[in-house]
């Protein structure tokens, strides 16, 4: 690529002003008084640090962000005439965001803009900055808002707790008519997501169907932050003879779509280990108990009791789903999250369900695939000669991967841990290690699986675990907290081509695939070890020893092999290769709490310096 190329931007990339001069000829007998940058409604005004300058010039710390198309730009100048009377003339230049995006990265990262009017000229510096993709997403729609109905103990608060893995939010426990829906619960443990608490609608509650009705309707014309995203109408699973739905909930399902538009609702029929429990305990006192058919009762008597009913009022196209909060039917929360997550995106926005995606956490899967899909966004595309990365070094691509990864796990990490320097070490400790050309002999082993195979595991463990990357993940931690774990030491002094500038080079390539997949499988070893957090360094280093003891040299040995074959074919397919490495190397959603259970408790008060 020659260094004259202009680097191509999109067109929501924001421009970082960080100097303006302004320019009059020589022989101009004018001074510049002052100046304005004008941004929409923001005025900023530049004016003279030396009385003796004609010229004009002003440095801004922190440089200035612009994201409007338009800028504005009024310098006013004067003159005397017959060295008497005092002229003031304006001139105005009216400026393009993309002609001076346009213009080429130096070294520095650095662009420079100039243009001219009447004899003077203006400069205008810019610092190129990398934008997270996840920053972006973030910044449209901060917050996963979801309004939850339902009656006093239906089960609303453990429902939450369980699907974003929180500990502080209590979104049904009040009187009955104490609810605010308008009031906001959140997390301090996680902060991607809101919840609005709406009590039930029975016989004689029109006030809080109102209430429901109004709120909806005030948020649907607000920017996507502040709309409802998704509504969980709960329900307990009637065990009794009493109605599945009350009044107020048939009209307020009947009018859904007045009432939402596209938003989608989502029944929830709650505490279905109860009817579970209830249908058990009958058939054991039955002589005729037979496995087989309890499971196909299980399906008819919910049929009956709630789906059938609902499908009276609603019509069959409505959402529903079964959940219970006990550990043997985690499943059911995640099909609830992937139910909302799906529809959010179809018929809300991909940044709201990419948020949901990041808020939850109850399914590793979808963090897998929020991860890629934030990925392919922008920085994992064209590696070889990314247009994103000309005029950075190397830490600086690393770190806005590394934002965009660690934002998607979204884990309880109060002192920033996941995002310091220390851990950005520790991982490019492990790229300085894997820049050796494979060897023959590497290429030939690397089907071979050679550093762990299923024949050496536990049978238990074979038959328990379908993904070979679980059955190492689970060796190798197991085996660190059976022992003392290793001395970890952080990297002080980062690996030395981390200050180089980014370039059109296969080793650049492969470093940042190495770093992708290395980070995005550590990150799925601490998802185990860290259910709800806080993270701690000890826990972080026993996640980066344990990936270490997995399939972390056949990985890097695979990204090797494949840039050595890219160049040989003239292609750019790393996208494709750090995807399928990441689905390779994934732990399942429902091999979780089978893993979780081997490990046991991790001590999570337990820490040490880097």
């Amino acid at each position: 690529m020659s260094e004259d190329t202009p680097t191509v931007v999109a067109s929501s990339d924001p421009l970082h002003i960080s100097s303006i001069a302004f320019r009059l000829d020589d022989a101009s007998k004018k001074k510049i008084d002052s100046a304005e940058l004008k941004l929409d409604s923001q005025l900023q005004k530049i004016h003279h640090s030396s009385e003796q300058d004609k010229n004009l010039s002003a440095k801004f710390d922190p440089a200035i962000t612009v994201t409007t198309e338009q800028v504005s730009l009024s310098v006013h100048c004067y003159h005397t005439i017959m060295g008497v009377l005092p002229r003031k003339t304006t001139t105005n230049f009216s400026l393009n965001r993309k002609d001076i995006l346009a213009q080429t990265v130096d070294p520095n990262g650095q662009r420079e803009y100039s243009t001219s009017k009447r004899n003077m000229a203006v400069i205008i510096t810019t610092t190129s900055q990398l934008q997270s993709t996840s920053s972006d997403i973030l910044k449209i729609c901060p917050r996963f808002r979801l309004l939850v109905i339902g009656n006093t103990g239906v089960g609303k608060s453990t429902l939450i707790h369980q699907a974003f893995k929180v500990k502080e939010v209590h979104a049904a426990e009040y009187e009955r008519g104490e609810a605010d829906i308008h009031k906001e619960y959140t997390a301090p443990e996680n902060e991607r997501f809101v919840v609005h608490d709406s009590l039930g609608f029975e016989a004689g509650s029109s006030k809080n169907l109102a209430m429901a009705k109004d709120f909806i309707n005030s948020r649907r014309s607000m920017p996507l932050k502040d709309q409802v995203h998704a509504v969980w109408l709960c329900i307990s699973i009637p065990l009794s003879n009493e109605a599945l739905l009350e009044n107020g909930v048939e009209e307020f399902l009947k009018l859904r779509k007045e009432i939402l538009g596209d938003i989608p609702i989502i029944v929830v029929f709650t505490k279905y280990d109860a009817l579970v429990d209830k249908l058990e305990y009958d058939a054991s006192k039955s002589d005729d108990y037979d496995e087989a058919a309890l499971e196909s009762l299980k399906v008819n008597k919910l049929d009956e009791l709630c789906i059938q009913p609902l499908k009276e009022v609603a019509g069959s196209n409505i959402l529903h789903t079964t959940v219970s909060t006990e550990e043997e039917h985690e499943s059911t929360v995640r099909q609830l999250i992937d139910l909302t997550t799906t529809n959010v995106e179809t018929f809300v926005a991909s940044e709201a369900a990419l948020v949901m995606m990041i808020a939850q956490g109850a399914d590793i899967g979808l963090k897998v695939k929020a991860s890629i899909a934030i990925g392919k966004k922008r920085y994992w595309r064209g590696l070889v000669a990314s247009v994103n990365f000309i005029g950075f070094t190397m830490l600086e691509c690393l770190s806005v991967i590394h934002k965009d990864i660690i934002d998607v796990w979204n884990f309880n990490d109060p002192y920033r841990y996941l995002a310091s320097d220390q851990f950005k070490g520790l991982i490019l400790n492990h790229l300085d290690k894997a820049d050796d050309e494979p060897t023959p002999k590497d290429l030939d082993n690397l089907e071979d699986d050679e550093l762990m195979d299923k024949a050496d595991l536990p049978h238990t463990a074979q038959a328990f675990f379908s993904s070979e990357f679980s059955l190492a993940t689970i060796t190798a931690v197991l085996t660190l907290l059976a022992g003392v774990l290793p001395p970890i030491a952080a990297v002080v002094a980062l690996v030395e081509w981390a200050r180089d500038a980014y370039k059109d080079a296969n080793i650049v390539s492969q470093r940042i695939m190495t770093y992708i997949v290395d980070l995005t499988c550590v990150m799925q070893i601490l998802f185990l070890l860290v259910p709800t957090g806080p993270i701690s360094r000890h826990v972080i280093k026993i996640a980066i020893k344990a990936y270490e003891g997995t399939y972390k040299n056949q990985i890097h040995l695979a990204i090797q092999s494949h840039c050595v074959s890219a160049i040989r074919r003239g292609e750019d397919d790393a996208l494709e290769k750090i995807v399928k490495l990441i689905e390779d190397h994934s732990i399942k959603a429902e091999e979780v709490r089978g893993l979780r259970a081997r490990i046991g408790p991790v001590d999570l008060k337990a820490d040490e310096e880097w």
